[in-house]
């Protein structure tokens, strides 16, 4: 972690330098998940010809190289220096705070999502919670809890989040869930139509917000341009209690589809999304 440490200190326009060498590796090179990338395009933009996603699928590679470097600024970028290069309109959420609401935040892996955290922190007007997803390599995991927490944010395992919000109940706070993931094969799932695709998504969040009555926001990044973003916020659902079944997360998905198709080199392309198969009935 010291030479990485060490790394951070460098000036972003020299990290971005190093982006653009890790984003001609990966592209020209090692050609990372090529295939998983291009079928995800090409399912996700029918209508699109086959120049223009490779031009999407190479400002893909760079934004991702991007992110990488930007998510290891993260050790040692100032407060300051964070919110020059990520800006908040907050009105909604401070509405929230002056009413003493609890909010949840639902984000896709869009644009920077770990600069949208830490950023976000000490913006909100309400103490900010997030959940993760342990990661295998105990030194990684570590790192990505240093870098999430370094601003103020508490970090929830995923699978101690009902738990720990059950301990919050009768505080406001704010809590941060990347809502896109795919569900691991044995967990409860609800499917839904994602880009012309039939995908898995998480149930926790919808059913803890009808269930415990946290009003539910849609949290949009937009890459103003290269390290520089901008964030707003949009309702979901503001009486999940009295909620369909679904109605959260379909909301949440046309989102994402709008803020993808605005900008489809800022998603995640590299992530297997789609892996696991809907059941027949």
């Amino acid at each position: 972690m010291f030479f990485l440490r060490l790394l951070s200190f460098l000036p972003l326009p020299i990290l971005y330098l190093l982006s653009d060498f890790l984003c001609f590796i990966n592209f020209r090179i090692i050609q990372y998940r090529k295939e998983i990338i291009k079928s995800n395009l090409e399912h996700a933009f029918p209508e699109k010809s086959e120049a223009e996603l490779n031009k999407i699928r190479k400002q893909f590679y760079k934004n991702l190289a991007d992110t990488a470097v930007e998510t290891l600024k993260l050790l040692t970028i100032s407060e300051q220096n964070l919110l020059k290069r990520v800006q908040f309109e907050t009105v909604l959420i401070l509405q929230y705070h002056d009413l003493r609401y609890s909010v949840f935040g639902m984000t896709p892996h869009f644009c920077n999502w770990e600069w949208l955290l830490a950023a976000g922190t000490n913006q909100l007007g309400l103490p900010v919670h997030a959940a993760y997803q342990r990661l295998r390599s105990p030194f990684f995991n570590k790192l990505m809890l240093a870098i999430r927490s370094r601003f103020g944010a508490v970090m929830h395992e995923k699978n101690d989040v009902v738990k720990d919000l059950i301990s919050l109940k009768g505080k406001s706070y704010f809590m941060s869930m990347v809502a896109d993931q795919r569900p691991y094969s044995g967990e409860n799932k609800y499917w839904s139509v994602f880009l012309h695709r039939d995908a898995a998504f998480y149930t926790g969040t919808e059913l803890m917000a009808r269930r415990m009555g946290i009003k539910v926001v849609y949290v949009s990044m937009k890459r103003v341009k290269r390290g520089f973003y901008k964030v707003s916020f949009e309702e979901i659902e503001l009486s999940p209690e009295t909620s369909r079944p679904g109605e959260i997360t379909e909301k949440f998905i046309l989102l994402t589809e709008r803020d993808i198709r605005d900008d489809p080199a800022s998603y995640l392309w590299s992530h297997d999304r789609w892996k696991h198969k809907k059941p027949k009935k």
